[in-house]
């Protein structure tokens, strides 16, 4: 890779699989980390504290995310010893598109030893980095048509919680839940809880079935894992939540939503 250019990756076709293996394949002994662009609550502040926390060791707060990119960039200058591949799954995500998120993360791009590797999938994707950020970013452009469908990209498009936004969403949230059982309200609260505790992680894939289950065993709301698939069966009928299948074989559980109105919800459940 060359360190003067940040490597983009267009086509009208998924570059998941594609960044995956170029990571297990090359990037194994170095320090990387991967942000899924289309994830519901990512956010450029759970992007910079990914790299403070986990790259940089820094344990202190921050008064707004332009304080943490300036140390980031203040470190990164001051230690050559330093460096970083970035892999970002649609940076033109609506999450990620915005210009202040644009603006940082190309800032972090220009930086010497942070080689970013992004995926493009909009058409008018360009069309977000006027001059001074497309300076930042200095793309060297790769046409990567791989032929696979969007699928794990597009899984979120039909919750009615993406589509939905703020009060709306919550409300949305709240009359769906409070036309289950009490025990299945505990399962998607616990299912919720955890999900909050990783907001601040870019790359969390989700809690894995298993775990989940011994959770759900212990707070006595399922007595099998069959009653539990049953309930998830539920919840996936609602378009509460998603399943994916790791490349480990692991079944992870995500609620497709962002963290403000999952923070809302279990607030506003609390009090009843």
């Amino acid at each position: 890779m060359n360190p003067s250019f940040t490597n983009g990756c267009y086509s009208c076709s998924s570059k998941k699989n594609l960044l995956e293996n170029f990571r297990v394949s090359l990037l194994q002994n170095s320090v990387h980390l991967v942000v899924n662009g289309f994830f519901p609550s990512i956010t450029v502040k759970s992007i910079l504290n990914s790299i403070t926390e986990e790259v940089l060791d820094h344990t202190g707060t921050f008064r707004n995310p332009q304080d943490q990119l300036d140390l980031i960039v203040k470190r990164f200058k001051e230690d050559p010893s330093l460096e970083l591949y970035l892999l970002i799954h649609n940076l033109d995500s609506q999450m990620l598109r915005g210009d202040k998120s644009q603006q940082i993360l190309g800032q972090l791009a220009s930086l010497p030893k942070v080689y970013l590797i992004a995926t493009i999938d909009h058409i008018n994707a360009p069309l977000v980095w006027d001059q001074a950020k497309r300076s930042l970013y200095n793309w060297l452009w790769y046409e990567t048509t791989t032929y696979d469908p969007y699928v794990e990209e597009t899984s979120y498009e039909n919750s009615i919680l993406i589509k939905q936004s703020g009060s709306l969403a919550l409300s949305s949230l709240t009359h769906v839940l409070h036309s289950l059982t009490p025990n299945a309200r505990g399962i998607f609260r616990l299912l919720a809880q955890y999900q909050l505790e990783n907001k601040d992680n870019p790359s969390y894939p989700g809690l894995p079935f298993q775990d989940f289950y011994q959770q759900c065993r212990e707070a006595f709301l399922v007595n099998s894992d069959l009653t539990l698939r049953a309930q998830l069966t539920e919840f996936r009928d609602h378009k509460l939540i998603r399943t994916k299948r790791g490349a480990d074989g692991v079944e992870y559980l995500l609620i497709p939503v962002d963290a403000g109105t999952l923070t809302d919800y279990l607030e506003k459940d609390s009090e009843v």
